[in-house]
């Protein structure tokens, strides 16, 4: 048996790995919740942070800077995002852990869900380098294009699962990775296909950075440039349009065959194209030059030096903080006052 192990009892598998998280996340104590984060924060609930690099205590301009990264997370996906931008917008290191460490990922059943969209469940290898972790992931993506290109009667089914390809997404992975430091960022986004995550990652992600796991990523690159995701959506289409739910399941059998293609090929980050068309297409797609997500500003509020070193004394951010109080201005307005100051100079 390959990496992804055994069809059979996969989704069982799935829903319990889903019903823990959420009774953990029902009971979990130290979440900083969107209420907070708007100011209403207890300080005596000595929560931390790891924004600027050290664990310490959140402050008001910890929650200044949690706003400011939501609001721009938000904005950034208004458009909502597609197959190639979740690719484009990952991180390099996130990309590079997908190209090396994650051989395989196969689709293992869809089904159409309430929103009229296709929801796809794959099955991935796990890297194989935390102790103690699952032996595999199941990434969820579903189509939001499904019920569309169904009705529409000037496309074959090949036709159909290539817009679906090209089409809006959301996507969900039950790795720690997506649960802990990117499933607030699907949520806030719009593309967030599993359980809502309202909690902001003050410890794991407090800048906001990146968009999916190495899981989804390699997912993303089968869907992008693999033949047997394209049959699979369009063999979905077909069977909707011929009277049926468009339920489908990989056999056993065709699965290990797509997992043992997908194990043979090289997995160096340094590997060249190799003459098998889907896996040199999907390396490729991977490859491409990051647009990762970030939402650090690239320069200060006023473009200079000084105001870095200014930022990074305690003492001043004091004073400035103390005088701001004094003027009656938030932390916001305050910035806001600097940076329309700035815009006159130049």
């Amino acid at each position: 048996m390959t990496g992804i192990g055994s069809i059979k009892g996969s989704a069982q598998e799935l829903r319990e790995r889903q019903s823990a998280d959420a009774r953990q996340r029902e009971g979990a104590k130290w979440i900083l919740n969107p209420n907070e984060i708007s100011g209403d924060y207890d300080a005596s609930r000595m929560l931390e942070t790891t924004l600027g690099g050290v664990r310490r205590k959140i402050t008001n301009d910890d929650l200044a800077a949690f706003r400011h990264n939501a609001r721009v997370a938000g904005q950034r996906f208004k458009g909502g995002i597609n197959v190639r931008g979740v690719v484009d917008l990952s991180t390099n290191e996130d990309r590079k852990r997908a190209r090396t460490q994650i051989r395989m990922a196969v689709a293992a059943a869809s089904r159409p869900v309430s929103t009229g969209a296709l929801e796809v469940r794959f099955i991935t290898n796990a890297s194989g380098l935390t102790k103690g972790a699952p032996n595999r992931y199941q990434p969820v993506v579903e189509f939001l294009d499904f019920s569309s290109v169904v009705a529409d009667g000037s496309l074959t089914p090949q036709k159909a699962a290539v817009r679906l390809r090209q089409g809006g997404i959301r996507f969900n992975c039950d790795c720690d990775h997506h649960r802990y430091r990117l499933r607030y960022i699907a949520t806030i986004g719009g593309y967030n296909a599993g359980r809502d995550e309202a909690g902001f990652p003050k410890i794991t992600n407090p800048g906001l950075s990146g968009v999916a796991c190495k899981h989804v990523l390699r997912v993303m690159a089968e869907i992008e440039g693999g033949s047997a995701v394209q049959m699979f959506l369009a063999k979905a289409v077909e069977k909707v349009r011929a009277g049926m739910t468009g339920r489908q399941y990989t056999s056993e059998k065709e699965a290990e065959r797509q997992a043992r293609k997908q194990d043979s090929r090289p997995m160096a980050a340094n590997a060249q194209d190799t003459g098998d068309r889907d896996f040199d297409r999907a390396r490729r797609a991977l490859r491409r030059q990051s647009r990762a997500t970030t939402t650090k500003p690239k320069r200060t509020a006023n473009g200079s030096k000084r105001m870095q070193a200014l930022g990074a004394s305690p003492a001043a951010r004091d004073k400035l903080m103390a005088t701001t109080r004094d003027l009656g201005l938030t932390p916001e307005e305050a910035v806001a006052i600097l940076q329309a100051a700035a815009k006159g100079k130049s």
